[in-house]
């Protein structure tokens, strides 16, 4: 495990796992992989483990290899939940904490993630991280959340290679980080939720 991106979702976790790919750290294993190698089982084990107190708490490499043994990077829901756990699993691991406005992020967060889980069958994973990260009210909580989460992530990794870091910054301040060149091709800008955030926003303007 090379670097380890442990921003919330919709902070650009997406476009920075993309970005990952195009600098040679791959594969990189963010939400979209979970479905594709059938690992919501194994994560709804983890969650289960450190949100309600059944079973074993995964806080070992050989816990998270299970999952993750064959990437070079972790972004997104769900590994970002296990912040803490990961940073003391993989020690020389670099630590990437993106980032963006608080008051955006809460809006993105309110148009995808939310408003997926309130108006669609619950997914049990889903369901977990929604109840850890803001206790199932993310319009109330979610900011507070998103601060804990930040300032808990920069705590941990005092004395680690740590970048804090927005995608609107593009490739200079995270290929300094990673000692490698600046590719010619634009940075990524990846969003799985465009497709699902037109179509509700057209619904909205036709009610209204």
């Amino acid at each position: 495990m090379k670097v380890l991106v442990l921003g919330m979702p919709r902070t650009g976790t997406q476009s920075l796992a993309d970005a990952l790919k195009i600098l040679g750290v791959s594969p990189v294993y963010h939400m979209r992989e979970v479905g594709k190698n059938n690992h919501e089982e194994l994560w709804i084990e983890a969650l289960e483990a450190k949100v309600e107190g059944k079973g074993k708490q995964w806080s070992t490499t050989e816990d998270f290899e299970r999952i993750v043994g064959n990437y070079e990077a972790l972004s997104d829901v769900p590994a970002m939940i296990f912040a803490e756990e990961l940073i003391k699993a993989y020690p020389d691991a670099l630590v990437i904490l993106t980032v963006r406005d608080e008051q955006v992020w809460h809006k993105s967060m309110m148009a995808t993630l939310w408003h997926a889980h309130c108006n669609f069958p619950k997914k049990p994973i889903a369901s977990l991280y929604h109840r850890h990260l803001w206790e199932d009210d993310f319009p109330a909580k979610g900011i507070e959340a998103y601060r804990k989460h930040n300032s808990s992530v920069r705590e941990l990794s005092a004395g680690r290679k740590f970048l804090e870091y927005q995608v609107s910054q593009g490739w200079d301040p995270l290929c300094r980080f990673l000692g490698a060149n600046v590719p010619e091709e634009p940075f990524p800008r990846a969003d799985d939720w465009l497709s699902y955030k037109t179509h509700h926003a057209g619904e909205q303007s036709q009610k209204n």
